[in-house]
């Protein structure tokens, strides 16, 4: 398989878990557009928080973030594009060889929950490695800042 093949198979999984885990999601979500420090994450889902089912003021800033960055082969993964997790639940989504060799040779970030790969049907992605750590969130951003950055991108709202 390809790399525009394999990129193009992870994303079709990644979409299909934020569809079935998110109200809001979108794809290619820019933060400082226009500045040096712009950065890219490729796929972005939002949960507010909603005890009882009932939505409430804050709803939105205790909302869950989650950030996806897909990484096609070791030269993606090395290429400097992307590995931006801004979420409070982070995930590098590969393939499982090349998660191994990333394990391996400790080359897994360190602001990650989990590594996630395709099941070995290819019909959804599990986890294999759960990294989280101690850190109960990695979000460095404001929640109004980042549901504008997913409406910028391309929002979509799930059913």
């Amino acid at each position: 398989m390809s790399r525009a093949e394999t990129t193009a198979m992870l994303s079709e999984l990644v979409e299909k878990r934020l569809k079935n885990r998110v109200s809001f999601w979108a794809s290619e979500v820019n933060f400082d557009l226009g500045t040096s420090k712009n950065r890219r994450i490729d796929f972005m889902g939002f949960k507010p928080f909603t005890p009882g089912y009932v939505l409430m003021p804050a709803s939105v800033e205790l909302g869950e973030f989650s950030c996806y960055e897909v990484k096609s082969c070791m030269a993606d993964f090395k290429s400097g594009h992307g590995l931006t997790f801004y979420g409070d639940v982070n995930y590098l989504v590969t393939t499982r060889e090349l998660a191994e060799e990333l394990r391996v040779n400790y080359l897994l970030p360190h602001n990650i929950n989990q590594v996630l790969t395709p099941s070995k049907k290819g019909d959804k992605l599990v986890p294999l490695f759960d990294v989280s750590g101690k850190c109960q969130s990695y979000r460095c951003r404001a929640a109004s800042e980042m549901l504008y950055a997913m409406i910028e991108a391309n929002g979509k709202r799930t059913n």
